[in-house]
């Protein structure tokens, strides 16, 4: 990695931070973003910069970042471009280590404010600064209750998926699906025009960040392809990266031209790059979110051979389906797996994969039936497949006979949501992955670090989780 990029050590683990542009004006990002900051929780100092104010929002306020008496690691900039270079100039001489430009109007707008964020970024790195943005949202780093960006009172959990994105509004997006699932963040950075780093800078600081378990990438345009796929290579020998394309076609070209003034490529010439640099490409929003939380905490497929358990006939037929769609195998299980697997299923169960639980209420067969398949060495990943059945909210019995078993049908799914760690234990054990979908409501808050293996929602999720975990595997294997 270059060694300039361990100055976002200073942006990412800041003990102070300069504000330029600090104001309490509730319609400004000035205003907005350092009470992010404030009411985030960071324990470091903070010193607003506003020559027009001694005090804001209870803090000392100073007329420059050079007039602050104490050290300053990071500068935050919402101040409007004409001002950001004389503040620029300013951190120089403090010694700051990183900046992050909040502000728009550069290269976005045209030549003269291209203009101005060459000169901008030729003074940071002058003074050894490296420099976030401009035109992005911020940062954010919950280890460090770090979160000086423009989501009104957005605090994710702590985590292990990293993020990059050139959109701030994709870059909420993501990590909202994330923190949906359970899961949370390390870092995320929204890099905007990428004047001084670019995407794969991110990813090579990523690559060798500790509390990064997957890289989650959102990319409108790459300026040197060559380099991004050399580099990128070098991080996914050690973790994935998944990413999500915009621009892939000529209105979204045009599109992300005059958003973050980004050279975009065709969506096929940026997918050949990614396979060879083992980069895992998706088209949707809520693709790209499943599948970079698939690989949390989760062992790796060895190959494209499944295993499924169901608890419904039908879900096996679609899973077999759309498993086969897109290039997954649905394993033939050995008469041997089968009869073990026959022992533990109703007399009317039928041997074969799916194994369709017959939908037997005996949950305690669940953990021995998924023990046996993945220890049979006939699979290299099971899918177990749980649809809870549908019930009105605050629906009760309507007639006057019969029994209410709403209580007891509530108990059964609490039984079948607490197993779920056994079952994920296995998977570690075992070091089979196992990817469960179902449709109960698993609690947010079972694990506080935000690093609990993600359970899906759907059938088909799943199925793409596994494709790609596979395939990252593979590209492993082939360039070890």
């Amino acid at each position: 990695m270059d060694p300039r990029l361990r100055n976002l050590d200073f942006a990412f683990n800041p003990r102070s931070i300069a504000f330029v542009g600090a104001t309490e004006s509730m319609r400004k990002w000035g205003f907005l973003i350092l009470n992010n900051l404030l009411t985030g929780g960071y324990a470091g100092e903070v010193y607003p910069v506003n020559p027009g104010r001694e005090t804001i929002l209870g803090l000392k306020a100073y007329p420059r970042v050079s007039d602050i008496p104490g050290e300053v690691d990071l500068a935050v900039f919402t101040v409007p471009a004409r001002q950001v270079m004389d503040a620029l100039q300013d951190c120089a001489r403090k010694g700051v280590k990183a900046c992050l430009v909040i502000t728009a109007g550069f290269k976005e707008l045209g030549s003269e404010g291209e203009a101005l964020e060459k000169e901008m970024v030729r003074r940071a790195r002058e003074a050894g600064m490296v420099l976030i943005g401009p035109n992005c949202q911020g940062i954010c780093c919950p280890t460090n209750d770090l979160f000086p960006w423009m989501p009104i009172l957005f605090h994710p959990p702590r985590g292990r998926l990293g993020y990059v994105s050139q959109s701030g509004n994709i870059l909420n997006m993501l990590i909202g699906n994330a923190v949906v699932s359970g899961l949370g963040v390390s870092k995320a950075v929204s890099s905007g025009n990428e004047a001084d780093l670019r995407t794969v800078d991110y990813y090579s600081y990523l690559g060798e960040d500790p509390e990064t378990e997957v890289i989650v990438s959102y990319v409108e345009g790459l300026q040197d392809g060559r380099d991004f796929v050399c580099r990128s290579r070098e991080v996914t020998a050690r973790k994935p990266i998944v990413v999500l394309k915009g621009g892939r076609t000529s209105s979204g070209i045009s599109a992300a031209k005059s958003h973050t003034g980004a050279m975009a490529v065709s969506g096929d010439l940026f997918e050949a790059a990614c396979r060879q640099a083992g980069i895992i490409v998706t088209h949707t929003i809520e693709e790209c979110s499943l599948t970079a939380a698939a690989f949390v905490n989760r062992p790796l497929p060895r190959g494209k051979r499944v295993g499924i358990v169901t608890g419904g006939g039908g879900l096996g037929v679609i899973a077999s389906d759309f498993c086969t769609e897109i290039g997954l195998e649905v394993a033939s299980l050995s008469p041997r797996t089968l009869e073990k697997l026959e022992k533990m299923l109703p007399d009317w169960w039928v041997p074969g994969n799916p194994v369709d639980l017959v939908a037997g209420l005996d949950f305690s067969v669940i953990k021995p039936v998924i023990e046996t398949i993945m220890t049979s060495g006939e699979v290299d990943a099971v899918l177990f497949l749980w649809i809870g059945a549908p019930r009105l909210k605050n629906a009760g019995v309507k007639g006057r006979r019969g029994m209410d078993l709403s209580a007891i049908w509530k108990t059964m799914d609490q039984y079948f949501l607490e197993h779920l760690s056994e079952l994920y234990d296995l998977m570690h054990q075992l070091q089979v992955p196992l990817y469960i979908a179902t449709t109960l409501p698993v609690d947010e808050a079972s694990e506080a670090d935000g690093c609990r293996p993600l359970v899906f929602t759907s059938v088909e999720p799943a199925c793409r989780a596994v494709s790609a975990m596979a395939e990252y595997y593979h590209f492993l294997e082939n360039n070890s």
